[in-house]
């Protein structure tokens, strides 16, 4: 099998140029008033708020370069880690033999309650489009939603949104050469969670494609392997996500009540053994990414370790 490593592995240790949406979600639930804050005044105001941040030192080489040494195929960005010129990054990943299996972007079509708004969130996504072609990449996977909706949005006026969202994104990402993929959210706050809101979004938006992630099912009370199986004919890229049970204020609530959040590989619900046979089964030829690590002291150690576990995973099927 192929392997990426998600940039969100290593997302503390990335020097990043500007904030990104997290640190403004945070901002703006800590009473935040100021406008286009650079990225030293975001880690001050948090720092001086309580919430101890800093920036990384990581570069995109260096990240790139610690992919390649631990035995990762591929390099998966989050958009928002992806923030130099599309063919810069390309001459860096090629110097190492490096891919980008994928980039990672969300925009919250769902919640476009004004055709201005549709625009502007229409722009990013074709310059993201843009940006990941110039840089090689075939395989974007588009969350069209966030957890919530925004106050008087409907269910179906946000399915409206976001598959109007998605029809135009595979058009012009079929254009560019870079396939549109989406995968279940793991939020039960938005019709995107479960097999059956996912099959009428596939019925709507012609050729749009798979990531399947296998922990987000959890959340909607369904079985990661059931849903792969669904959805196999579509899949491009897979993650793998392990979820737990646990009892925190940021975990994701299920249909039934209870929390789930990521834990270390190997200590949650998820059946990695059984996706691996069932994508050699299947002859799959795309990148399994890693959205998490096994339990370890840091995070590079976590980088290096958990590829390990899945290559001896992978000799014991």
């Amino acid at each position: 099998m192929k392997y990426s490593l998600m940039s969100l592995m290593v997302d503390t240790e990335l020097k990043l140029m500007k904030p990104n949406f997290i640190h403004m979600s945070i901002l703006n639930d800590m009473g935040y008033k100021g406008e286009n804050p650079t990225i030293d005044e975001v880690f001050e105001f948090l720092n001086a708020h309580g919430v101890p941040m800093k920036n990384g030192t990581m570069t995109f080489e260096d990240l790139v370069k610690l992919a390649k040494e631990s035995g990762y195929d591929g390099l998966d960005l989050m958009s928002f880690h992806f923030e130099i010129p599309g063919a810069q990054a390309k001459e860096i990943l090629e110097k190492y033999g490096m891919v980008l299996s994928a980039v990672n972007l969300i925009i919250p079509f769902a919640n476009a309650s004004t055709e201005e708004k549709y625009q502007v969130m229409l722009s990013r996504a074709k310059a993201t489009i843009d940006q990941a072609s110039e840089a090689g990449c075939h395989n974007m996977l588009l969350m069209p939603t966030v957890y919530s909706l925004d106050e008087g949005i409907t269910m179906e006026q946000s399915f409206h949104n976001l598959t109007r969202g998605l029809k135009e994104c595979v058009a012009y990402g079929n254009a560019k050469g870079v396939t549109i993929n989406t995968e279940t959210l793991e939020s039960v706050g938005v019709s995107y969670c479960t097999c059956g809101e996912m099959k009428r979004i596939f019925d709507e938006v012609e050729g749009l494609k798979y990531t399947h992630d296998t922990g987000n099912p959890i959340v909607g009370l369904e079985d990661p392997v059931d849903t792969y199986e669904m959805f196999k004919d579509k899949v491009v890229t897979v993650h793998f996500k392990e979820f737990g049970y646990v009892d925190t204020d940021q975990a994701k609530v299920c249909r039934n009540g209870k929390k789930v959040d990521s834990v270390p590989f190997g200590k949650g619900l998820i059946d990695f053994k059984k996706h691996l046979q069932l994508l050699k089964r299947d002859n799959y030829q795309g990148y399994i990414t890693l959205e998490g690590s096994v339990e370890t002291e840091d995070k590079i150690e976590g980088v290096k370790e958990s590829i390990k576990y899945f290559r001896k995973m992978e000799t014991e099927l």
